[in-house]
This record gives structure tokens, C-alpha cells and sequence, in this order.
């Protein structure tokens, strides 16, 4: 009987000790986890919706510094569902062969790295995050941090006639002008700029935002 216990004993410590020494391995491996968007004590982010603007990813993201326009390839942009905070349609990008967005290359301190994802709702499921390749001057890639929603579009809003727009694919008036104003103090060019003015929006203006971005006089054509 001694024996029996003995033995029973000694298989019991070496499988928690086996247990423990696997649940370490993990947890090393989760540590050792390297993002290709980080470099050093930073990180690369691609903004292409209201977080091309200075102002506005500011708010969250003070050591934000601006490397310049990018551009992301076989994607294009949409919108889709609806956020309280703006009142409509906010941004998405989706895999497209042969379309681009352009939007703001940003370094940011990787200090940072958890507010941009609160910002983007990543806990809530609300997007997710991604490593691309962004292209950008001087004839340059960098991989950086993009953003997509969780819940994408299946149809293409630029095929829509804007009348036939759902209202769940239409960005708010604020929001829109916020990406116009984000699009040209970056420097994109004037055809990007001006079909952004074009998209169909649904009317809806936040006058907090409107006055904390200074938004009032951003030009829309429609």
C-alpha cells in the first residue's frame, strides 16, 4: 500500500510539474510575439479615415508625428454600420484587386500602441487590427498598423448610385468633412480629395466635433 501511494505521488508531482512547465512555454511564446509594424520603442500606423487629420489623432495619440502621405494597395475604401460618436457610417478598407487608398503614414510611441486600439474599439470587437505595406515617398514600403471592421461590407459603395445608398453604408456630414480636412493638410492629391467630397453622407453634423476639429468651413460638395 505504501508503495501504490508512493508511486501515485511521484507521477502526480511530475504531471503538474509537466502542466507548468508547458503553460510557461506559452506564455514566453505570447511574450516573444513581435509585431513587424514596431520599430524599437515605436510603431507604424495608417490612418485613412479621421485619423489623417493632425488634431484628431492627437486627442488619443499626442506623440503621433506624421511621416507623410501612403498608400495601401489592393484595398479600397467603404463604409459601414453606424458609431454614436460621429452619427453615421465610419471607415473601413477591403480587399480589392486593383484599388488603393490613400491615407497618413503616422510613428507613433509605442506607449501609445493600446489607446490607438481602445480608439478603434479592438477590445469591443468593433475592428481589428492589421500588419500591411504601405507605400510611400521616396519610393518606400513600411509595414503599418491599419485597421479594418470586423463587420466588412459584402457590395462596393462606389457602385451605388448615391441615391440608392443605404444609410448604413453613409457617413456622417462631420465625419466626411473630417476626412477631407485630414486629406489635405496631408497632401493627397486633388482627384482623392475631391471624390471624397462627392460621397453621399446622411445629413448628420456633430457640432462638438465640428468645433473641437475646426471643421465649420471644410468645403463639401454635396
Amino acid at each position: 500500500m505504501f508503495v501504490t501511494l508512493l508511486i501515485l505521488s511521484v507521477f502526480a508531482g511530475n504531471l503538474s510539474a509537466n502542466q507548468s512547465g508547458r503553460s510557461g512555454d506559452s506564455g514566453g511564446n505570447n511574450d516573444s510575439i513581435v509585431l513587424p509594424e514596431i520599430i524599437g520603442d515605436k510603431f507604424y500606423y495608417f490612418g485613412y479615415g479621421s485619423n489623417m487629420l493632425t488634431k484628431r489623432i492627437h486627442l488619443q495619440n499626442p506623440t503621433a508625428i506624421k511621416v507623410g502621405s501612403g498608400q495601401l494597395n489592393d484595398y479600397r475604401l467603404d463604409f459601414h454600420t453606424y458609431t454614436k460618436r460621429w452619427e453615421g457610417a465610419p471607415a473601413t478598407v477591403v480587399p480589392h484587386q486593383n484599388r488603393t487608398v490613400l491615407g497618413t503614414l503616422w510613428e507613433i510611441d509605442l506607449i501609445n500602441l493600446s489607446d490607438l486600439d481602445e480608439q478603434e474599439g479592438v477590445p469591443q470587437e468593433i475592428y481589428r487590427p492589421l500588419s500591411l505595406s504601405i507605400a510611400h515617398r521616396p519610393n518606400r514600403t513600411t509595414v503599418a498598423r491599419v485597421y479594418a471592421l470586423v463587420n466588412q461590407p459584402s457590395t462596393d459603395f462606389k457602385l451605388m448610385q448615391p441615391d440608392d445608398t443605404p444609410f448604413d453604408r453613409q457617413p456622417s456630414k462631420t465625419y466626411l468633412k473630417c476626412l477631407i480636412k485630414g486629406a489635405i493638410e496631408t497632401g493627397l492629391t486633388n482627384d482623392y480629395v475631391n471624390w471624397l467630397k462627392s460621397i453621399k453622407h446622411n445629413g448628420n453634423v456633430v457640432d462638438e466635433l465640428e468645433n473641437l476639429l475646426d471643421l465649420k468651413d471644410v468645403e463639401i460638395s454635396n
